[in-house]
């Protein structure tokens, strides 16, 4: 087979031809002499001349390349991979990654294959869809390891700077001096170099995809360690190094390198935190921060200059808001992290000074107006999510980067942090770490300013200021409340003159200042002096001594007050081991040079600052002293006289007072537990709701849950995602909650947080309600709780009256109720007190009515005249027994609904989270139990079990219908009610009604027919509901059209229904005295009509 030599062009045509048309006829000679006479060609074999010219070449590299080395990985390599020998592996390799020359032109040739490689190799790994619709690769199995392979050294031998120098060129190119961007060719070059990052950057993603679908096809080979753990520390590595020298070029285009940067944050890679020890997690900071130091601040003796001025920020500055706050977040954390934590305090840290430097070099300096003083800003507002004590350390170097700027600066860097300080929001919700770094900042920013500045005075005067001390003396947190005194004493301390001699004097100028102010008012406020022979404000050696609540950390604080770092003096230490802050490369890190270990605020020793000064002698052993000690005849007849100062308080627990002991007499169980308890303080977080409702062994603890449960859970409805975090939780422990101690108003508390839950957070509190109902060991109770919650929670939401809690009637003479025993035996479901459910369907029941018997009477002739002939109306009696449902209705009448705007409306949600789940899950739920018992009829025996067919009993199925009554009632003005909601709530209806009306209970042998009539009613209730907002809506329309059958069975189930009732056959309602049948009677009317009517107007259906 001849090879035609036209040049580059027709060389890699016909490589690519003879690999695609005529590889079964080649032997591995054949193929081994191709690829030999296609690198000479191309001026790439290993004994070619270098070229002079090769602008040629590069253009066919350029464009015939990928296909050719797309066809070797396909089509060539599982033949031939094989078979070939170590000289022939090594001209393979120079189509994929071609040695590095140092001649010019072969430089030139190497980038340019490279850059087409990366291209081919990550196409040939990203998985592609099949025919079948199939995710898979269209690399074979025996190329795999050697794609890999490739992508491994490309990246080690052509990394980011050599991508750069093939796009835009080098010292050869004759465009050097001209700007990318001004170029003719800028733009299609940069849209190039972005695509080059963008798949530079995702070959660890892509890979790793790609082996893991291979492994599940059974592959057994595995990813070079350079491609998954060390190949963002490769890559950023040669970043800095384009960086420095790109730095010192003449062009120094920062935009280009800005948009790796861009990409390497849009991944995550600022989001790794730093470690003592090399983590496997790729980072950007951590194999950036060596080079960049050493280059930053080289050693004298080197003859590299560091980089320019302004570069750096050139690249970073111009980011987004957010990619720059993240990069200041992270480049302040990775140098404050090898620094010394436990240095002394009130003095000046050279480490936190030459961090503020490095710092300064990135990003600037610090300009009021500019984009890093609003990344800092953001920054020093963000709450850290760990605690750890490079927190101080951080916050010193930005105070001292600020503190490198003018004084202009400085005011508006401690206005800015005074206003979050102040931050109503902050004192109240801010966790205790977050609170002790803003006040740490901010006693650091007050200390660059000399004191009884006019602008010190001026801020101890703000209103907000002063406000902000009362918030912080009302907070509950002890720990809290002392950062706000320790800053009001210091603000004090820096603007109070506290010297009593000049107290007359201080008088004079105040009358002096009153006079003047009269005249001109605004020059005082600029130029106030500090108050002379005032008062300093002092809250005592008490409020800071000791351990706990906080005092530490005071005295902490305190020690930094005045000590300002930019005052340290920096060591002449030789080479760059003082400026790279404790980052050493991968090879001179070892395990005596790591990070020292963290240590927390506990951990520091806290000494007095006036015990500083004197050093810690060594204790010498003293003598021993004798056990027991003789006494003189004069020390025996000395009298012991007692002193009158008290003795100190004694640890132990104080003597029960004689008061207290007639207590316990009277009542023992005053007696336990009494000298270890605690007050129990008020939640005002989430979790510590979470952490009370968890001890359900302490009355204590569950009575103040349950007090403030649900009016904490209504004010964090709208601040930050608390409340979403934790909310399933917090639902799934109140509805598991017992009352084994008869706390008071147990029940209404209990319903209350979980409607609140309902209402506050509906997307994640309902379906999880939903499931919970059908699961879990639940009694009746608590499910009908659960119930209770999702329909109070929808009306609230839908914006309609939520009924009150009931409360059982108190009875103040026992003897009108019969014993016990007895009183169990006849008590009946009638004689319970209604609850919210029952208050709200039964609303609901009377207004469907209503407005049936309203249209009679505006319609019939004989109606409107008996209606016009009445004389008056009937007037609402006044009086009612208390705990009724007329009592409720007089209380709650006046006063109407005052709920909350709710966080979303209830048409948005109703389908989705609340009727749909509940609908969904009991007809698996019905499902599930109908076969259960269709087997074990089968086999001629009954179904039995712990709770079985509790969900289908009579009382869970009638309340579970209720509840989607009011559902749906609440839900009528959702988008998908008529089309979804309506035939799945009336196909549930019917399917329940008319199987109880037929059948006996299948479950339970010993309950009577009677039962099934409030499964009937309830039934026929949650027809008459849709029907009517059906009526309401389009007038029937889309039942009548698209669900005729449906409408049709529900019309023949209630027509069916009402017969019975009226000839006296209908289902029974034991011991309730015949009020449930009038409302079967009463609900299957209304839905007769109510069909009728949709019927005689659409003229598709007839009843009858």
């Amino acid at each position: 087979m001849t090879l035609s030599s036209d040049g580059a062009v027709q060389s890699l045509k016909d490589l690519r031809n003879a690999l695609r048309d005529a590889t079964s006829e080649l032997d591995i000679d054949s193929f081994t002499f191709l690829l030999s006479s296609t690198l000479q060609n191309l001026s790439l074999h290993p004994t070619s001349v270098p070229p002079q010219n090769v602008s040629n070449t590069l253009k066919a590299i350029e464009r015939y390349l990928g296909s050719v080395q797309h066809s070797l990985l396909t089509v060539a390599l599982p033949t031939y991979l094989s078979a070939l020998d170590v000289g022939a592996r090594s001209l393979l390799d120079r189509f994929f990654v071609p040695p590095k020359i140092a001649n010019p032109s072969s430089l030139a040739l190497g980038r340019a294959i490279a850059l087409v490689s990366y291209s081919s190799l990550l196409a040939l790994v990203a998985p592609v869809i099949s025919s079948n619709k199939e995710r898979t690769t269209a690399l074979p199995a025996q190329s795999r390891e050697y794609v890999l392979h490739l992508l491994d050294v490309l990246g080690a031998e052509y990394g980011i700077d050599q991508l750069y120098w093939a796009i835009w060129g080098d010292t050869t190119t004759s465009d050097h001096n001209v700007s990318a961007e001004s170029s003719k060719s800028g733009n299609i070059k940069m849209h190039k170099w972005e695509e080059t990052v963008r798949t530079a950057i995702s070959i660890p993603a892509k890979v790793a995809n790609a082996w893991g679908k291979w492994k599940s096809e059974g592959w057994a080979g595995d990813i070079p360690q350079g491609l998954v753990t060390r190949y963002f520390d490769r890559f950023v590595v040669k970043l800095e190094s384009l960086m420095y020298q790109e730095s010192h070029s003449s062009r120094g285009e920062s935009a280009i390198i800005r948009i790796v940067f861009e990409r390497l944050i849009a991944i995550g890679l600022l989001n790794t935190p730093p470690t003592k020890d090399h983590s496997p997690d790729a980072s950007l900071l951590r194999p950036l921060l060596p080079p960049l130091l050493s280059h930053l601040h080289p050693d004298p003796d080197d003859p590299l200059p560091p980089y320019s001025s302004g570069y750096l920020p050139g690249i970073f500055l111009p980011l987004s808001g957010a990619a720059l706050a993240a990069f200041v977040y992270s480049l302040l954390s990775y140098l404050a992290f090898h620094l010394d934590k436990n240095t002394a305090l009130e003095q000046p840290n050279e480490q936190v000074k030459r961090a503020a430097s490095i710092f300064s070099s990135i990003l600037g300096q610090p300009d009021a107006e500019g984009e890093a003083w609003d990344a800092v800003l953001r920054c020093v507002s963000r709450a850290s999510v760990i605690r750890n004590d490079a927190r101080e350390v951080k916050a010193g170097i930005i105070v001292s980067w600020v503190a490198s700027g003018s004084l202009t600066c400085i005011m508006n860097f401690t206005d800015s942090i005074l206003d979050l300080w102040t931050d109503p929001r902050h004192i109240k919700y801010a966790l205790y770490d977050h609170q002790y770094q803003l006040t740490y900042t901010l006693i650091r920013a007050i200390s660059l300013v000399d004191p009884f500045e006019p602008f010190l005075v001026r801020l101890s005067h703000r209103p907000k200021f002063l406000s902000a001390m009362q918030s912080y003396l009302a907070h509950p947190d002890p720990a809290i409340r002392r950062l706000g005194m320790l800053v009001a004493e210091i603000v004090s301390e820096r603007t109070v003159v506290d010297d009593p001699a000049d107290a007359q004097q201080s008088q004079i100028d105040e009358v002096e200042e009153l006079k003047a102010g009269l005249d001109v008012e605004g020059e005082i406020a600029a130029t106030r002096k500090p108050i002379k022979g005032g008062k300093r404000l002092r809250f005592g050696g008490g409020m800071w001594d000791g351990p706990g609540e906080g005092k530490d950390e005071a005295r902490r604080l305190r020690s930094v007050v005045g000590v300002r770092d930019n005052d340290a003096s920096l060591a002449d230490v030789k080479g760059t081991s003082a400026w790279i802050l404790g980052w050493k490369t991968e090879t001179e890190e070892s395990p005596e040079t790591s990070a020292p270990e963290h240590t927390s605020i506990e951990a520091i020793p806290i000494v007095p600052r006036s015990a500083r000064a004197t050093t810690k002698k060594p204790l010498e052993k003293q003598a021993a002293r004798p056990k027991i000690v003789m006494l003189d005849d004069e020390q025996v007849a000395d009298p012991l006289q007692g002193y009158d100062i008290p003795s100190p308080a004694s640890s132990r627990s104080s003597s029960p007072t004689p008061s207290f002991l007639e207590e316990v007499t009277a009542d023992p169980s005053l007696a336990i537990d009494a000298a270890g308890k605690k007050k129990i303080k008020r939640p005002v977080y989430v979790s510590q709701l979470m952490a009370l409702l968890r001890e359900r062994e302490k009355p204590d603890h569950l009575e103040m849950a349950l007090k403030w449960g649900e009016s904490l859970i209504r004010s964090k409805r709208s601040f930050g995602g608390e409340l979403e975090e934790n909310a399933v939780n917090l639902a799934t422990l109140t509805v598991a909650l017992n009352n084994p101690f008869n706390l008071d108003h147990f029940d209404e508390s209990r319903q209350g947080i979980l409607n609140a839950l309902v209402v506050c957070s509906p997307r994640k509190v309902a379906p999880c309600l939903c499931e919970l109902y059908f699961i879990g060991s639940y009694s009746l109770h608590q499910r009908s709780v659960i119930l209770t919650a999702i329909a109070m929670g929808a009306r609230e939401l839908a914006g309609m009256t939520v009924p009150t809690a009931p409360k059982t009637k108190k009875i103040d003479f026992p003897s009108k109720t019969l014993p016990p025993a007895l009183h169990k035996m006849y008590i009946s479901a009638g004689d319970l007190p209604a609850g919210q459910l029952e208050a709200a369907i039964d609303g609901v029941r009377g207004l469907l009515l209503s407005k049936g018997a309203k249209r009679g009477e505006e319609t019939v002739p004989e109606l409107a005249k008996e209606k016009r002939l009445r004389v008056g109306s009937r007037v609402a009696s006044k009086v009612s027994e208390v705990g009724s449902l007329s009592d409720r209705q007089m209380t709650a009448a006046p006063n109407g609904n005052k709920s909350q705007i709710p966080v979303v409306p209830f048409r948005d949600i109703a389908a989705e989270y609340f009727i749909l789940p509940l609908i969904n899950r009991f007809w698996q739920h019905f499902q599930d139990a109908s076969l259960r018992q269709s087997r074990a009829l089968s086999s001629g025996t009954r179904y039995r079990g712990a709770g079985t067919g509790l969900l289908l009993s009579p009382m869970a199925l009638e309340k579970f219908l209720m509840t989607l009554s009011l559902l749906l009632h609440a839900a009528r003005h959702s988008s998908v009610y008529l089309a979804v909601l309506a035939p799945e709530a009336l196909e549930l209806a019917a399917a329940m009604g008319a199987q109880h009306l037929s059948q006996p209970d299948l479950l339970d042998e010993n309950v009577p027919e009677g039962k099934e009539a409030s499964i009937v009613g309830a039934a026929l209730e949650m027809a008459l509901v849709v029907l009517d907002a059906s009526r309401d809506l389009d007038g029937g329309r889309t039942l009548a059209m698209d669900k005729h059958a449906l409408l049709m069975a529900v019309g023949e189930w209630a027509s069916g229904v009402f017969k019975l009732e009226e000839h006296g056959n209908g289902v029974k309602a034991a011991g309730q005295g015949g009020l449930r049948e009038g409302r079967v009677r009463a609900a299957a009317a209304g839905v007769v009509v109510k069909v009728s009517d949709i019927a005689e107007k659409w003229g598709r259906l007839s009843i009858m």
